[in-house]
């Protein structure tokens, strides 16, 4: 097999293990990916801070996309360009439709630098969200927020699923609605702010196209990513939607599916 000239991974569920962290044989497997000439880029759902605060990220990215795409970060310089931000008008219009469909729903505005919320239930199985500003459940999510890069809802002891089945009929043009199957979460971005399209665009940048490409995610949020990459791995346990759009599968990422399947394209032994 060709060598790629770029690997893209989403990081929660797939390049890091379940309590957030970059194992040494991922770590050990990037590295000899860029001694290897091919670029390494993170294609999150997290903010650029929960990429920097993972220490061992640093020295092995070439860069970092973002809250699902709305944000370009330079992992070097730890320099943040949102791109593709909600509108306020239109995020204060999918709040009121999300209050409607949710009953119980919590919310949060995610600015890029923080995140707004009416709880600190909000904080609860995130790594890396601080600094958060908690306000009073009264009080306006926007007044607090000077720019919206994800509309994030909660329903405690619900489902991202079946959030997503109470919300499938919300259609307002320039939002996109994701979730992460069990976790009782929906994040909404711009409609430009797909992972998809924002690897297409970093990789237009730098002339590559998708069949240089290797991409690995295991959530709804990566299938537009998984569908563009020339080669794609679905990681084992993925949601089925992921499963579908990838070309192939990886081992869990819990036993470091990832650096397994970068190894095998580079031909490396592991003792």
């Amino acid at each position: 097999m060709a060598l790629p000239k770029l690997i893209a991974s989403d990081l929660d569920g797939t390049l890091l293990d379940p309590q957030g962290r970059l194992s040494e044989r991922n770590q050990k497997a990037l590295q000899a990916a860029r001694e290897h000439g091919i670029l390494t880029l993170a294609v999150t759902a997290r903010p650029p801070r929960a990429v920097y605060r993972v220490p061992e990220l640093a020295g092995v990215l070439d860069g970092a996309l973002c809250c699902t795409g709305a944000i370009w970060y330079d992992t070097e310089t730890r320099t943040a360009d949102l791109r593709h931000p909600i509108p306020l008008p239109t995020a204060r219009d999918l709040h009121d439709r999300l209050r409607d469909a949710l009953p119980g729903a919590l919310f949060g505005v995610e600015t890029g630098d923080r995140q707004v919320a009416h709880s600190t239930h909000m904080q609860a199985g995130i790594h890396y969200g601080d600094p958060w500003t908690v306000i009073e459940p009264g009080e306006d999510l926007f007044a607090h927020a000077d720019t919206v890069a994800e509309l994030v809802v909660r329903v405690p002891g619900s489902t991202g699923t079946a959030m997503h089945e109470a919300t499938r009929h919300i259609d307002l043009p320039g939002v996109s609605l994701w979730h992460w199957g069990s976790f009782p979460e929906i994040e909404c971005t711009a409609a430009e702010a797909t992972k998809g399209n924002a690897l297409a665009s970093w990789c237009a940048d730098r002339g590559i196209g998708p069949e240089d490409v290797i991409a690995f995610g295991d959530m709804p949020n990566d299938v537009s990513m998984l569908a563009w990459a020339g080669r794609s791995f679905a990681m084992a346990g993925a949601h089925a939607e992921a499963v579908a759009a990838a070309t192939d599968r990886a081992e869990p990422a819990a036993e470091d599916g990832v650096a397994k399947t970068i190894e095998a394209i580079l031909d490396l032994r592991v003792g």
